[in-house]
C-alpha cells in the first residue's frame, strides 16, 4: 500500500490533547478515535480516550498479519483489558462502563483485503462512503439542537461563540448513561460497539470487502463529510465551523466548537492507495 495523505489535529489546536491516532505498518493501516472522557478516571495520567487510543496503536504493532477481523478485535480488546488487570479494576469496570478506556477504530488489513469498523469511525472506498453511526448519538444530537434553539429563544445565549455549551450540559447525563449499552446486545436501538477492554459483539464488527478497490480513506468522525482528498474534507469542515459552530443546525452533533477551540472534535485522516 502507498500512503497518499495523513493528517492529525486536536480540537484544541494543541497536539498533546489529541485523542485520535494513526497507525501504519506493512500489514495494517488504521485510524483510532479515543472516546471523549465523561468521567474523572485517568490511565497513566491520561484521559481515558487518549490512553485507549495509544494502547491500541501500540498493540497493532503485534497483531498477526493474517488475523481475521474477529481475531484482531479480540486481540486489541485484550490489550486494554490487561491494563484493567494490572490496576485490579476489572470487576469495577464491569459495573461502571462509563470509566472504561474506550475507542472507535477503522482498520485496513492488507492480507485480508478488508476494512474493519468498530464504533463511529468512517471510511471512503473508491468514493463510496461508509459510516457506523450510533442511533443514540443521532437522538441526543437532536435533543441538544432542540435545547439550544430554546436557549436562543429565551435569550439565555445570544452568540455562537460560547465557553460553556448548555446543550451539551443538558444531554451529558444521557451521554453518560448510554455507556450502559456499549458492547451489549440488550437493545437493537441503543446498543453499540466500542473497543473498551470487554468483548465486542460480532454484530458490532463491520467488515467491508475491498475486492478491486484502489483508493481508501480512513477517518475519525471529526469530519462531517469525508472526501477523497484532505483538502476537500478540510474545506467542508471549515465551512461548517464558520456557518454552524455550535453544530446544531446544518450539522447536528452532540458537541459544538467550544470558544478557543479550532473544531468540535479531534480529527484524523489517512488516505492510502492499494498497489495491485
Amino acid at each position: 500500500m502507498k500512503i497518499i495523505e495523513t493528517f492529525l489535529k486536536s480540537k484544541t489546536g494543541n497536539e498533546i490533547d489529541c485523542e485520535d491516532s494513526i497507525f501504519i505498518s506493512n500489514d495494517f493501516a488504521a485510524v483510532i478515535d479515543g472516546v471523549t472522557s465523561k468521567s474523572a478516571r485517568q490511565y497513566d495520567n491520561m484521559q481515558s480516550g487518549k490512553a485507549s487510543s495509544l494502547i491500541i496503536k501500540e498493540a497493532l504493532n503485534y497483531l498477526k498479519y493474517d488475523s481475521t477481523a474477529e481475531e484482531a478485535i479480540e486481540f486489541l480488546t485484550n490489550s486494554i483489558y490487561s491494563i484493567y488487570e494490572q490496576d485490579n479494576i476489572v470487576d469495577y469496570l464491569k459495573r461502571n462502563p462509563l470509566e472504561r478506556a474506550s475507542s472507535s477504530v477503522v482498520i485496513y488489513s492488507k492480507y485480508k483485503n478488508e476494512v474493519w469498523l468498530v464504533g463511529d469511525c468512517q471510511c471512503l472506498i473508491d468514493n463510496v462512503h461508509y459510516t457506523n453511526k450510533k442511533y443514540v448519538d443521532e437522538l441526543l444530537a437532536n435533543v441538544r439542537a432542540l435545547y439550544l434553539e430554546t436557549e436562543f429563544k429565551l435569550g439565555n445565549i445570544t452568540s455562537n461563540s460560547i465557553e460553556v455549551d448548555p446543550g451539551r450540559e443538558f444531554i451529558l447525563p444521557l451521554l453518560a448513561r448510554q455507556s450502559l449499552f456499549q458492547n451489549t446486545t440488550d437493545s437493537k436501538e441503543y446498543s453499540y460497539g466500542t473497543l473498551d477492554g470487554f468483548k465486542v459483539p460480532r454484530s458490532e464488527i463491520k467488515i467491508i470487502p475491498l475486492e478491486k478497490a484502489r483508493n481508501i480513506v480512513l477517518s475519525s468522525d471529526g469530519y462531517p463529510i469525508l472526501y477523497s482528498t484532505l483538502r476537500k474534507s478540510e474545506n467542508y469542515l471549515q465551512r461548517i465551523i464558520e456557518d454552524d459552530p455550535l453544530c446544531y443546525k446544518e450539522f447536528k452533533t452532540t458537541k459544538g466548537v467550544t470558544k478557543g477551540n479550532v473544531s468540535f472534535d479531534d480529527r484524523a485522516y489517512l488516505k492510502i492507495e492499494i498497489v495491485r
